[in-house]
């Protein structure tokens, strides 16, 4: 029986993806877990697995399609089997109807479904493109670029992310001036681009026109930036909790010398600080469980288990990966998992299953030494998150004399509406608590 493979939620409160590219086709075999498309969703771009093994029978959705979360967008069963009917919503048409009535190709050559629907339009076999993909997989943009090669009028070159932002902007990119790489649109260029000015209208239709409320343009030496959607949901979601989430702020000064000296003995490869203060986080939680909590739609939940979510930067934002079930772990099992789920997010390599979930977020600036401490915004559901400022010497008194230690401001923000001052001063006074067990 053919198994529905269905677009997974890509983190909270995403209601729809964009399937970026797939990489099977109809008739492909592949293993569960095989990588079988690129999607977007409002966080960022993550890698979709196979939750079957066996033949890909059809695939729903093109690529470059905005898909709502739960919709069935493939069928995976075995050799000749038939696929249950499914209909995709009316933006979209199936890839296996749109391959059926393709051009002539070689069974040998890949191409991507919209490359092959392109070539159809032209009456072009694809064998007889070069193809830039993986696997030398043939791309629409290779279709574009060999018809504007052939007659120099094709469809105008660009990526999804510039004609996304061209279609929000109401922008034609026929009319745009491409200055990119074989005539490809760039953002530049859409940033850059200003449509022909409208008739000047008469008299008696400017007396009649409603006022007109002046913009701000850009004005020499100002370059409009357009936001993406990774950036724009980052700036709802943050709004929201600093308008409906009473932020509290608690701070704590934590000497961690002999934890590095601890840290120090210990075998390759070496949990760092950073590492600790994640597994000593987990373990505080396990403890003040009203902390590892989510208040959603008026309802307060506490977890049993610990998802920590760890901020993580990148060029195009900030990214909070969950690493579910942390409590599992001793620290160095933790400082594996970690350290490989922020390899994936810095590589683009994430799952769905990997920006959803989280109990508890822990954001850390400290590689920045002129960042001593700093408060940080709630990431809801969740109802606290922990700011980890820079390690470094500072002075500290033992028995009536100074010393230099290393030592690291942590704050911890709660959500007032659940959690009060006392919660966030307890989490701080057992934090101390597991750092002192830890060194003993």
């Amino acid at each position: 029986m053919a198994t529905d493979i269905i677009l997974p939620n890509a983190g909270f409160d995403t209601q729809s993806a964009r399937i970026i590219e797939w990489l099977v086709k109809p008739g492909d075999s592949i293993a569960k877990g095989d990588v079988i498309a690129i999607i977007e969703s409002d966080k960022a771009n993550v890698e979709l697995e196979s939750i079957a093994a066996g033949v890909v029978l059809d695939i729903l959705y093109q690529e470059d399609t905005e898909v709502p979360v739960g919709a069935t967008i493939a069928h995976v069963g075995s050799a000749g089997e038939q696929a249950a009917t499914a209909t995709p919503t009316a933006a979209s048409t199936p890839a296996s109807a749109e391959a059926s009535s393709a051009a002539p190709t070689n069974d040998n050559v890949r191409v991507s479904p919209l490359a092959h629907r392109l070539a159809t339009e032209h009456q072009l076999d694809p064998s007889t493109i070069a193809g830039s993909g993986p696997k030398g997989r043939v791309t629409r943009e290779d279709v574009e670029r060999h018809l504007k090669q052939a007659n120099g009028a094709a469809r105008p070159l660009a990526l999804p992310k510039v004609r996304r932002v061209a279609r929000e902007a109401g922008i034609d990119l026929a009319q745009v001036t491409p200055t990119g790489a074989d005539g490809q649109i760039t953002l530049a260029d859409v940033q850059a681009y200003q449509p022909q000015a409208a008739p000047v209208a008469s008299a008696s239709q400017t007396q009649e026109a409603a006022p007109v409320v002046p913009v701000d343009e850009p004005r020499d030496g100002m370059v409009e930036v357009p936001l993406s959607r990774m950036r724009q949901t980052i700036a709802s979601r943050l709004q929201k909790s600093a308008q409906e989430a009473p932020h509290f702020y608690v701070t704590g000064e934590f000497d961690v010398e002999a934890a590095l000296a601890t840290l120090a003995a210990l075998p390759e490869p070496r949990p760092r600080i950073n590492d600790l203060i994640q597994y000593l986080t987990v373990r505080t939680l396990l403890r003040v469980p009203q902390l590892n909590a989510t208040f959603e739609n008026g309802h307060l939940y506490q977890h049993q288990g610990v998802h920590l979510a760890i901020a993580v930067s990148r060029e195009d934002g900030l990214l909070t990966p969950v690493l579910c079930g942390a409590d599992r772990f001793n620290l160095h099992g933790l400082m594996q998992e970690s350290r490989a789920l922020i390899a994936r997010t810095r590589d683009n390599r994430l799952q769905a299953s990997d920006l959803s979930g989280g109990t508890f977020t822990i954001s850390n600036l400290g590689v920045v030494p002129q960042v001593d401490h700093f408060t940080a915004v709630i990431n809801p559901p969740q109802v606290a998150i922990l700011a980890v400022g820079t390690m470094k010497q500072r002075p500290v008194i033992i028995d009536g004399g100074f010393h230099a230690h290393h030592t690291v401001h942590l704050t911890v923000s709660g959500d007032h509406r659940v959690v009060d001052g006392m919660t966030l001063a307890g989490f701080l006074a057992v934090f101390q608590q597991e750092l002192d067990t830890f060194t003993r």
